[in-house]
């Protein structure tokens, strides 16, 4: 005998028991959410055949649209020249005005969102931080474009003003057309082409694609 203490029993350590004297259970594995797709930061062309269908709507320029708003430009130039400037009623003569200013600025905004604004490879859309781009500056632009030449537009195919109208009557034409070219510019952002109709139903889409994001859904007939 060396006088060494005997080794300890070496301890064996317990899972604790419930209190009710139920056998502990293994916490359940629950599946990880499926994350939805996200694009990549140069994803810019588009992927879903949703998409691509849309793309192809907005490839081309939009003639239809420019053509109607053209038509009715020379229209309405053709009708006040030819019959409503020779009318006895002042009234009837500012319809004139009115309907060029308003077909001018229409043709201004209408041609700019008809260009094209997809392309097989770009596909622009919003990124998930937010969007980066401003469209009311653009817009702003084309209105006030609109509405300086719109008077203009009216007096240079009009012709030579009758000395019999009155000059609250001829100050009116230019307000009537600056006014109505307002509208008009602002008119294809309510009634768009096919081509700024179909990108902004793709920047719905991707802005729904984001993971974790809100989900919209937006029906238009073309």
């Amino acid at each position: 005998m060396d006088g060494s203490p005997p080794p300890e029993p070496a301890r064996i350590e317990q899972q604790a028991q419930p209190s009710d004297g139920t056998q502990p259970t293994a916490p359940a594995l629950l599946p990880p959410d499926s994350p939805g797709y996200t694009y990549g930061p140069t994803e810019y062309r588009p992927r879903q055949s949703r998409e691509i269908a849309l793309c192809n709507k907005a490839s081309d320029f939009d003639w239809m649209y420019s053509g109607s708003m053209l038509l009715g430009f020379v229209g309405s130039q053709y009708a006040s020249l030819g019959y409503l400037k020779h009318s006895d009623s002042p009234p009837v003569r500012l319809v004139g005005p009115g309907l060029i200013g308003f077909f001018w600025g229409g043709l201004l905004t209408g041609s700019y969102l008809s260009l094209p604004q997809c392309d097989p490879l770009w596909a622009w859309g919003a990124p998930p931080e937010g969007n980066v781009r401003a469209e009311w500056p653009v817009a702003t632009a084309i209105t006030l474009v609109a509405m300086v030449t719109a008077p203009a537009m009216d007096f240079v195919f009009l012709g030579p003003v009758p000395i019999d109208w009155p000059v609250p009557e001829r100050s009116a034409r230019v307000f009537i057309a600056m006014g109505t070219g307002a509208l008009g510019s602002l008119f294809p952002y309510l009634v768009p082409p096919k081509t700024w109709a179909a990108k902004k139903e793709i920047e719905r889409i991707r802005l729904g694609e984001v993971a974790g994001g809100p989900f919209l859904s937006y029906g238009y007939t073309f």
